[in-house]
């Protein structure tokens, strides 16, 4: 009974965390998983206020460059259909430069499922184009990645910890995943569901969740590095996050 009652006091204290702030939810699709050199060919960003969507945005991009099939294959967007229906990446940086930016500045939460790979391409697109990175541009929002929280605080389970696999474990309603606006709907709810489960996300104070991450990441890559040496698989490359 106690303990039922200890478990009914978490909820409430983290669904009280849940409706007292603001959310950015923000994603990607892309020609590539380098960072550096692919292009996304679609953006959504999803802003969540006391549990209430307040905004969206979504719009297929056109790289200027042939989507590679492997890419389209996931996505659905095809180098035909890109610059069909596509606007011009300039555009799209715009959109989300400047949604990232109010986020900063006003505190809010930039949510991601592997966020850190969003983040780091919108940072390099940013350079190749304008000279300058979300750093340099005042970027500092807290951010929740929930591919870093649930590696950390569930680390021992087995299995894939793809976007749809986290939706799967927490019981996540998920509707055509790989659409960019989709994907952000159902990384919320699997937000959701993961701060209700390990109360300890609530103590993170803002100014510190992303540092906390930053950590509980660099100890993930390390102990994966570890089990790779003696399992000869290829290690993971030890880099800054969540921007790298």
């Amino acid at each position: 009974m106690y303990v039922e009652m200890i478990d009914d006091l978490k909820l409430g204290m983290n669904d009280d965390w849940l409706l007292g702030n603001t959310f950015l939810v923000f994603d990607l699709e892309t020609t590539g998983v380098d960072v550096s050199s692919d292009i996304p060919v679609s953006y959504a960003l999803l802003t969540m206020d006391r549990d209430t969507c307040i905004s969206e945005a979504y719009s297929i991009i056109d790289p200027k460059i042939e989507i590679p099939d492997d890419a389209a294959r996931i996505h659905g967007i095809s180098t035909a259909r890109a610059r069909e229906c596509g606007i011009p990446l300039e555009d799209a940086l715009k959109v989300i430069l400047d949604s990232l930016l109010r986020a900063s500045n006003n505190g809010w939460y930039v949510v991601g499922m592997n966020v850190s790979f969003d983040l780091s391409m919108i940072d390099a697109r940013s350079r190749a184009v304008y000279g300058t990175g979300l750093k340099e541009l005042g970027f500092s929002a807290p951010i929740l990645d929930t591919l870093v929280l649930d590696r950390h605080f569930d680390p021992y389970r087995s299995g894939r910890r793809t976007l749809e696999a986290l939706s799967n474990h927490y019981k996540v309603e998920k509707g055509n995943l790989h659409n960019a606006l989709e994907d952000c709907k159902v990384t919320y709810s699997v937000l959701k569901a993961i701060v209700r489960k390990f109360p300890e996300i609530v103590s993170f104070a803002p100014e510190r969740v992303t540092g906390v991450q930053a950590q509980f990441h660099q100890s993930w890559v390390e102990n994966y590095n570890v089990w790779a040496s003696s399992h000869q698989k290829a290690p993971i490359a030890v880099h800054e996050w969540p921007i790298y």
